[in-house]
């Protein structure tokens, strides 16, 4: 069995789909799917149940499920062995951090720059992807630390930034000349962009429906630069947070909807707190230093 074949299990799994996993791992998806192959024959069973329709994603079979917690185990001891073997475990203290594809990539950056220089024997590895692909990373201890959407409740976590979602317009949109300020009724009146991972939770919904407001959705973007570029090009509007909204769109307050995205740090049980400490106090700094949070509750706060 080659551990090569485990980590494209792994990634497929992660990733949601050989494409995907493909990309990720900078291989042909002939290569991905004929490991997988080889893994299922060396395995005498199937990995994945192929039941389903073509164009579904694949899903693990009850078996591979189990074998799927496995590989994790054996590819975590795997890295920890070659690390041990190189000598990093005592010249290089290394941290994986997973990071909610949604954050400004500048911020990400920035961390990257910060820790770099102030920690030069902090390896530091990054994970990117959705809110809930990262949850689930940090629920297996794939990674340390994860840089996600918390709230007053979640456990070991700290709050980095609070920020209001807000309506995004173009320069030249009607609600441009509104002096930075509309209603919750007014979202109604232009067409409305979908993101696929808009932040306007259960209780965001809720106040739309209590003041009797329906949302003229007429495109849904996976892609967040296709969402942008719908709104340069015409009337529409949508809602993110406001680091998120790029420079040549403008961010427009909305009253009567009152919700707003908690970004900090969520980290496994045990995790070293001297590791800890470094990231959390480079990503305290790193808020500071932003300019789209400069007028955003950037004081980081110690969950109690």
């Amino acid at each position: 069995m080659k551990i090569q074949h485990l980590r494209f299990l792994t990634a497929v799994v992660d990733y949601g789909g050989v494409i995907k996993a493909a990309e990720r791992l900078h291989l042909s998806q002939p290569s991905i799917s004929a490991g997988l192959k080889a893994l299922e024959q060396e395995l005498g069973r199937p990995v994945f149940d192929r039941s389903a329709q073509a164009n579904r994603p694949l899903r693990l079979t009850p078996a591979g499920r189990r074998f799927y917690r496995n590989a994790i185990d054996i590819l975590r001891q795997c890295d920890a062995a070659r690390a041990d073997f190189l000598g990093e475990t005592d010249e290089l203290r290394r941290v994986r951090i997973g990071v909610l594809d949604t954050l400004p990539q500048e911020a990400i950056v920035k961390l990257f720059q910060v820790l770099g220089k102030r920690e030069p024997n902090v390896q530091v590895d990054l994970w990117e992807g959705s809110a809930d692909r990262v949850a689930k990373w940090l629920a297996q201890e794939r990674v340390d630390i994860a840089w996600i959407n918390v709230n007053d409740l979640t456990p070991n976590a700290r709050v980095l930034w609070r920020e209001p979602l807000v309506a995004v317009v173009a320069p030249k949109h009607p609600f441009a000349q509104m002096r930075g300020h509309i209603t919750i009724h007014d979202l109604e009146s232009y067409p409305f962009v979908h993101r696929s991972r808009c932040e306007l939770d259960v209780v965001g919904r809720a106040q739309l429906r209590a003041a009797g407001v329906t949302l003229r959705v007429t495109a849904r973007a996976e892609r967040e630069d296709l969402a942008f570029r719908l709104i340069r090009s015409g009337k529409s509007i949508t809602l993110a947070p406001k680091s998120l909204v790029p420079d040549d769109l403008l961010a427009v307050t909305v009253s009567g909807l009152t919700v707003a995205r908690i970004i900090g740090l969520q980290w496994r049980e045990k995790l070293d707190q001297m590791l800890l400490a470094i990231v959390a106090d480079a990503a305290g700094e790193v808020a500071l230093m932003m300019p789209a949070l400069s007028k955003i509750n950037t004081k980081l706060k110690k969950k109690k």
